[in-house]
């Protein structure tokens, strides 16, 4: 039985936590592995969804050691809650003598190296995209009293290339980047998407998407356009507004279904219907409702402000679109996505960012059989294949008999 420290700064209480860390470790857990799992929970979160976590834990041989995340003040919280993680990990480590420690992301990692130098465990960084990039692009970073802290955690990000046994990117874009700047060898750099868990994402239904357009007043005959995401950041509602728009010209009798777990004043509403986008609902649906919204409607979006760092974006939407049986609209450039819906190409339409292209773009749009849009999404972003992967990591760092993976069969596109 393999002993892993799993950590995350990321709750299990949200979304990401149910969709990107349970689904996959509540099915290693089943393969020869005890995980322990240490996250930062915050506090409205935990309150909310802490028991029906604590459940699946329980019910998937999981041991779930949940701290509270410190918010305020910047850069102090940090710090404190890498102290305190620091802490509780050696005395989880006295008690289950871990021999891998998986850090899911920059901070967790910090955690991970300590744990390697000190204690000789295998340290996995599962680099989750360019983290410290996406801070200074998104405008989260881009005061000058944040760029000591940029330089900090770019310094760290080769030091957790050089000292760690086994380092995971989302796209093969990053990994092709890794390799150009020298930060590690090749040959210990993993590529899995973000992946989908189809217990939770349901097939295409005519009765749920009869029940859902009913619940939001639209008709058969309305294209449902739907964001699921952030807004803000590298998510800039103008572009969103922009894409729709043009959608909407196309298809004069559409709708604007906003899916995020952000809660909005009334002036980011404002700012659409000011835009004269007046079919327009915002949902902030929990985790487990969202596939019913997404089968009530007729196309996803995908976008992000285009930056160094979208090279490393797997968008979790994509594969959970395609699950709904719902084409995509994506711009170009976005980590994978020229490769993959180029292997799909009747699964969605790729954007300039030329807006004169788009009606011509848009048009290219087709609506195929929802079945087959499923089929896509489980040859590509099976939640099956997101385990398999990291089973294959855990007996590369420690062997154990009677154990045989055959490679995950993406292709490369790079």
């Amino acid at each position: 039985m393999r002993r892993i420290l799993y950590i995350t700064y990321d709750g299990l209480t949200d979304p990401l936590g149910q969709s990107q860390i349970l689904a996959y470790l509540k099915r290693l857990s089943f393969h020869g592995n005890q995980i322990v799992i240490l996250s930062y929970e915050k506090d409205e979160l935990y309150k909310k969804n802490g028991e029906v976590i604590k459940k699946i834990v329980e019910q998937n041989n999981l041991i779930w050691v949940p701290l509270r995340y410190s918010k305020t003040p910047p850069v102090l919280s940090t710090i404190y809650d890498i102290n305190k993680g620091y802490r509780v990990c050696k005395q989880l480590h006295d008690k289950y003598k871990f021999q891998v420690v998986h850090c899911r992301g920059y901070i967790p990692a910090i955690l991970g190296k300590r744990l390697k130098k000190k204690h000789g465990l295998k340290f996995i960084f599962d680099m989750r995209g360019w983290w410290a990039d996406e801070k200074l692009e998104s405008g989260f970073w881009n005061k000058k009293i944040y760029r000591p802290v940029y330089h900090f955690f770019k310094k760290l990000e080769k030091e957790f290339f050089k000292d760690c046994d086994y380092a995971v990117s989302l796209t093969y874009r990053g990994k092709k980047e890794i390799k150009k700047q020298g930060l590690a060898n090749i040959d210990k750099i993993g590529v899995i998407p973000t992946c989908v868990d189809f217990d939770i994402f349901k097939p295409w239904n005519a009765s749920v998407r009869k029940e859902v357009r009913a619940q939001l007043r639209i008709s058969d005959d309305e294209k449902i356009f739907i964001y699921s995401g952030s807004l803000g950041g590298n998510y800039d509602p103008d572009t969103l507004i922009s894409v729709f728009k043009e959608f909407e010209k196309l298809f004069p009798e559409s709708f604007l279904l906003i899916l995020s777990k952000d809660s909005f004043g009334e002036d980011l509403k404002t700012k659409f219907t000011s835009q004269g986008v007046n079919k327009l609902a915002i949902y902030n649906a929990p985790f487990t409702e969202v596939t019913k919204y997404l089968v009530a409607a007729d196309v996803g979006f995908i976008y992000y402000k285009m930056s160094f760092s979208t090279i490393g974006r797997s968008p979790t939407k994509l594969g959970e679109y395609w699950a709904s049986g719902i084409p995509v609209l994506a711009f170009k450039g976005i980590g994978d996505l020229d490769f993959i819906l180029d292997k799909y190409p009747d699964s969605g339409v790729l954007l300039s960012e030329d807006k004169l292209k788009w009606p011509e773009e848009i048009k290219a749009l087709t609506f195929i059989d929802p079945k087959d849009l499923r089929q896509y999404s489980e040859d590509y972003f099976h939640i099956d294949k997101g385990v398999q992967f990291y089973q294959q990591a855990y007996q590369l760092l420690i062997p154990t008999a009677k154990e045989v993976y055959e490679p995950v069969n993406n292709e490369n596109p790079v």
